[in-house]
């Protein structure tokens, strides 16, 4: 039996305000809707403004901003790169084009760029707790989950009422093995966020690794009332259950877990053992 592993938690991509008004009447036009439209018509708009030559300095910044987080939503990557390097290069203060480049070479797993995208977001703006955050995701994807924490930390004193900060650290501290500090922070995540799905099944791997599977199912339960399409928490349910041998209630977890996952051969596998524990169960006398 092998539990799902957690995942930390960035704060996503970062959305704009309208936009100021141009002289020109059109580009102000296709400017407005650029900024507060999305998909197709919004990358349309951006484009035209853009290609228009009535926007200079910060308000062409805003267009290539904006479209690249279109680009982004479309999953995009370097197209949504490809934008933030020309705000940056229209306003070399643009503290959201740093930050939203650094959540796309994080989706790029390119860490290195990631971690200097956001330090340069915070060296513009040292109060900007999402970026320390989603700063100390990459050092914790790097495998640095000091600097992990020490970035955690930073955000929360920013933001203390910064749920997902408080869970990336949890999950910090089950990689250096300290189980109730990380126990600790998922309960101030979800004092901060009681509908806070992943502190939950996250606080459930933590009880369930320290041997406590009732309180890891309790967490499941509530990670799965709240979202019942969460896979792992159906898994690591299904794993706390089969070590309290309840394996008429894990085959159902698991089967779950194989049906939201199809890829993952460990849920047919579970299935599959499960069903051979129980029909060598029913056959005993």
């Amino acid at each position: 039996m092998r539990m799902r592993s957690s995942a930390h938690w960035l704060f996503p991509w970062l959305t704009l305000a309208g936009l100021a008004t141009s002289p020109a009447v059109a580009g102000a036009d296709d400017a407005d809707t650029c900024a507060r439209q999305s998909g197709e018509p919004a990358i349309v708009a951006c484009s035209r403004a853009i290609a228009s030559g009535d926007f200079r300095g910060e308000e062409l910044a805003k267009l290539y901003l904006n479209r690249g987080i279109e680009h982004k939503n479309k999953s995009d990557l370097d197209g949504a790169i490809a934008d933030y390097d020309e705000a940056i290069r229209a306003d070399p203060k643009r503290v959201g084009a740093y930050f939203n480049r650094g959540n796309a070479w994080q989706a790029k797993s390119d860490f290195d760029r990631a971690a200097a995208d956001y330090s340069e977001a915070i060296r513009l703006d040292p109060g900007y707790a999402k970026a320390y955050n989603n700063r100390g995701v990459t050092w914790s994807e790097k495998g640095a989950p000091d600097r992990a924490i020490a970035d955690y930390n930073e955000a929360i004193r920013v933001d203390p009422n910064y749920a997902e900060a408080y869970n990336n650290r949890g999950n910090a501290w089950i990689t250096k093995g300290d189980r109730d500090r990380a126990i600790a922070d998922y309960d101030s995540a979800l004092r901060l966020n009681p509908k806070y799905v992943p502190a939950y099944d996250n606080r459930g791997d933590a009880f369930l690794a320290k041997g406590d599977l009732d309180s890891a199912i309790a967490d499941y339960n509530e990670a799965i009332r709240l979202n019942p399409k969460f896979a792992k928490s159906y898994y690591n349910r299904g794993v706390a259950r089969e070590k309290k041998r309840d394996l008429v209630e894990a085959l159902p977890d698991f089967e779950a877990y194989a049906q939201l996952v199809p890829t993952d051969p460990d849920g047919p596998k579970s299935v599959a053992r499960v069903k051979a524990e129980l029909s060598a169960m029913t056959g005993r006398r």
